[in-house]
């Protein structure tokens, strides 16, 4: 081992017998050393692990930002920003740069933070020691996307463990609501019992779906009229071969009611199936209905003094982050028809997705 980083260690306070035992696994230079993580330096040399990171960090010394002013959730990370650090490919642990960069948006020392993250180098996802009940809620959530594997997505996803609940409230285009995710963790923090079916109240009773870490709802779509629980294909096509593009959402709702509540039409029957593709155009209004669908014209006209319309759309989500073999790869699942619940907004599983339809 050449002088220079003989003296390097031994200032830092390495024995000799450290030294030796880096000496044999063919460190001889520091750029040999740099090749290190902390976990590697305390396996080889044989050393305790703060020793070992004053060595890593003192190898790769990096710049940390100012902590900026905590503010609140929404203006702290707005939808789509990486306030949570750059993304950590799958499989892989967080950089000196990422630690410290983490560090700053959370408000923590970043020493303390790197001391949590190489801890245990074996654990899932390089975060063994649980911080997430050390760190700020809100700067946690701000940096929070569901898209972005950064160091807010990893510290979520202890909160979740820890809790042993799903923890994100979106809105209703399936982006986060970051106050009210806040406000829910921090409910569960205080002992408040989860929400109940995977629905949380805001302030003025408005419900909000909660999902898991990790799930990344996707778009709203139409819904089948015919079967609520599936979305239409892209050109329009429903069960039936019915092309519902362009048709009035009064027809589609009343076809809702017919299919659906008073079974005035079998979706089974291939018969029944063609007359009503026969019947459905742009131009179809839902009186024009009446004589096959008496039952379901009263049922939207009950629901229509009552505002209980169903909104007929559905909304796609996937499954969480499992390990990647290709980059954005995802494992997706159907959406759910939950359209008998009875909120104005249906909301969905965790694992799967929500119909906004009832």
């Amino acid at each position: 081992m050449n002088p220079e980083l003989r003296t390097f260690l031994t200032n830092l306070g390495f024995s000799d017998e450290m030294i030796a035992n880096l000496e044999n696994q063919g460190v001889m230079n520091l750029d040999d050393i740099r090749l290190f993580s902390a976990h590697d330096i305390s396996i080889t040399a044989k050393c305790n692990m703060v020793l070992a990171l004053k060595a890593y960090q003192a190898l790769a010394p990096v710049s940390v930002p100012v902590v900026p002013e905590v503010v609140t959730p929404v203006e702290a990370a707005p939808a789509g920003s990486t306030a949570g650090g750059d993304e950590i490919p799958e499989g892989t642990t967080p950089t000196p740069n990422q630690i410290n960069a983490a560090a700053a948006s959370f408000g923590m020392d970043p020493s303390m933070l790197t001391m949590f993250m190489f801890a245990n180098m074996g654990g899932a996802a390089g975060l063994d020691m649980d911080m997430s009940s050390m760190l700020p809620i809100p700067q946690i959530v701000g940096g929070y996307n569901p898209k972005l594997r950064n160091m807010s997505y990893m510290v979520m996803g202890q909160i979740e463990r820890r809790l042993d609940t799903p923890i994100v409230v979106i809105n209703a285009d399936g982006s986060v609501n970051p106050e009210l995710t806040v406000k829910y963790i921090m409910s569960l923090e205080e002992g408040f019992s989860p929400a109940s079916d995977g629905v949380f109240y805001n302030d003025d009773g408005s419900p909000f779906e909660v999902i898991r870490v990790g799930v990344d709802a996707q778009g709203i779509y139409d819904a089948d009229p015919v079967d609520s629980s599936k979305a239409l294909q892209k050109n329009g096509m429903g069960k039936g071969r019915i092309m519902w593009n362009g048709v009035p959402l009064e027809v589609r709702q009343v076809v809702y009611f017919a299919a659906r509540q008073t079974h005035e039409l079998d979706s089974n029957d291939p018969s029944a199936m063609a007359r009503l593709r026969d019947k459905i155009t742009p131009t179809t209004t839902r009186l024009s209905l009446r004589g096959d669908f008496p039952q379901a014209i009263a049922a939207y006209n009950s629901a229509l003094r009552t505002g209980s319309l169903p909104t007929l759309r559905v909304q796609l989500s996937r499954s969480p982050r499992k390990s990647e073999v290709m980059p954005r790869r995802r494992i997706s699942s159907g959406p759910r028809d939950l359209s008998d619940t009875g909120f104005p907004r249906v909301v969905g599983d965790p694992e799967s997705a929500g119909n906004i339809g009832n």
